[in-house]
């Protein structure tokens, strides 16, 4: 047999399994794709880059393989509209910030229960300045009610602005509302700043990355630089956990599958949400390095206090930013009083996490991770006043026992409210506590006074609240540095402020 005849035959038996390979692979493809489950989810949320798994194409496949459909809805962002229809039963499931369903959910007796953690925002939610119009360089020095602050309202730009307000105690921006310029959303913010319309521009990705790449503009303070505060969590209806919790938990049990099947195929993953979002792939990419996954392991043992083996050390995320967050609201009179009246658990529900991660340890698909703690060198004084303020927190008035100077249980509680704010929100920064006196006397004596009671306090904070040593620095300036008088305080009010323990926020040499 020639050989032209050979190849002419393999040609055709090629060509043949080929076209009945391929209308099987088309058969089971259409089966799958047409296979009728018989549960539905419906989830509302909106285009934020942190809500993508639960629409990703894994997502998808796999839930048909566990007998249930995702319906997610974008809202584009309209959070009260989303929590109204949560209330209602059009929802199942809503994905949101903490601080707005302490904030919206409240007006519906809070429906749901977070039952787990998506993300958190590293860099995600952020300021952005004109050089030409703000010459400041510290978070205080946007506590002018001059100034034109663009944001969107009820998002979390507007959060982002309220927790710098309180944990920074911008007084007069919180006395005032001339310095609000309202924008329908973080694109809109954008166009203000090629326009020039503002001082200050709250927004998020991926127009905070737009208006850095623009002239005369760069960056202030953002999500990158605190932590345990814009936290993104599932907020499941109480009545679909009474009906078919089963379908809840085979659904996160779904969800943190697909995290991990990305998570070893990240080409992938970039590949997909590139085609989704619309960015080029290595947009997606830098915008990656903003936003923090949550898993099922870190659900348990940084966000929900669920140990995976005696004895291991675990942290509650979640509640903490509740109580964070709650504290911020309420301090920019965003909540007139704790709506959870001081017991936080009530709104969060960790028993399909407990059941998640008992299934996965019977398999042997989860070990707890080590924790890693941040560790700061030894700096020199030379090292520490080399370092760059970033901001000085809200001023607590901090009392001492006069015959002594040691603090006063009052004084100790303001100092344990403040180590809560370090050591949960703040980790990154190394922090300066500065000690004032008023007017008056030896001023060589005020300052020695001063430095006492700094090193006071920064000795409570390394015994009581196991702060690194080498992250606090003690330092003590007498009557020097004088507050700015406010505008119709009286004498002795003024004077009262002055004497005062302040904590500066530094930056860097973190190892």
């Amino acid at each position: 047999m020639k050989k032209s005849t050979v190849g002419f035959i393999i040609i055709l038996v090629l060509g043949a399994l080929g076209i009945f390979g391929w209308k099987a692979i088309d058969t089971m493809l259409t089966e799958q794709t047409s296979t009728k489950v018989s549960r539905s989810l419906k989830i509302g949320g909106d285009n934020y880059l942190g809500y993508w798994f639960i629409n990703a194409p894994e997502m998808r496949k796999q839930a048909v393989q566990k007998d249930f459909s995702v319906e997610f809805s974008d809202d584009g962002g309209a959070y009260a509209e989303r929590l109204k229809k949560f209330a209602a039963g059009e929802y199942d499931c809503i994905v949101l910030p903490i601080n707005t369903y302490l904030e919206q959910g409240k007006n519906h007796d809070y429906p749901g229960v977070i039952v787990a953690a998506v993300s958190e925002s590293k860099g995600a939610d952020g300021m952005v300045v004109r050089t030409d119009r703000f010459q400041g360089n510290r978070v205080n020095d946007l506590n002018d009610p001059k100034l034109s602050i663009v944001y969107t309202p009820d998002s979390p730009s507007s959060f982002l602005l309220d927790l710098t307000i309180a944990d920074f105690d911008l007084d007069r921006l919180a006395a005032s509302d001339g310095w609000r310029a309202e924008a329908d959303g973080s694109s809109a913010v954008l166009e203000r700043v090629r326009k020039g319309e503002g001082d200050v521009f709250v927004m998020w990705e991926p127009d905070l990355s737009k208006a850095l790449a623009l002239d005369n503009v760069s960056y202030l303070w953002g999500s990158d630089k605190f932590s345990g505060y814009i936290i993104d969590v599932f907020v499941f209806h109480r009545d679909l956990l009474k009906r078919d919790r089963a379908l809840v938990e085979d659904f996160l049990g779904v969800y943190f599958n697909v995290l991990d099947h990305y998570a070893e195929d990240k080409t992938t993953m970039v590949t997909e949400m590139a085609r989704a979002t619309g960015l080029k792939k290595n947009q997606v990419e830098g915008l990656l390095k903003k936003v923090d996954w949550f898993d099922l392991e870190q659900n348990c043992t940084s966000q929900f206090g669920i140990a995976l083996k005696p004895g291991a050390a675990v942290e509650e995320g979640v509640i903490n930013s509740i109580i964070a967050a709650t504290d911020v609201l309420k301090r920019n009179k965003r909540l007139e009083s704790d709506p959870l009246e001081g017991n936080p658990y009530q709104i969060t529900n960790r028993a399909l996490l407990e059941s998640l991660a008992r299934q996965a340890g019977d398999h042997g698909g989860m070990e707890q991770r080590a924790a890693t703690k941040r560790n700061f060198e030894k700096l020199s004084s030379a090292d520490w006043r080399d370092l760059r303020e970033v901001g000085t927190f809200r001023l607590e008035p901090i009392t001492f026992q006069t015959w002594n100077n040691l603090l006063t249980n009052e004084g100790k509680a303001r100092v344990d409210r403040i180590a809560t704010t370090l050591t949960n929100n703040y980790q990154a920064y190394r922090i300066i506590i500065r000690g004032h006196t008023g007017p008056g006397g030896d001023e060589k004596e005020n300052t020695k006074l001063s430095r006492q009671r700094a090193e006071v306090v920064k000795q409570y904070l390394i015994a009581v609240h196991g702060i690194n040593a080498n992250r606090l620095q003690a330092d003590g300036v007498g009557s020097s540095q004088p507050l700015p008088r406010k505008q119709g305080e009286s004498q002795r009010a003024y004077g009262y402020r002055l004497p005062r323990v302040e904590f500066v926020a530094v930056e860097g040499n973190q190892l």
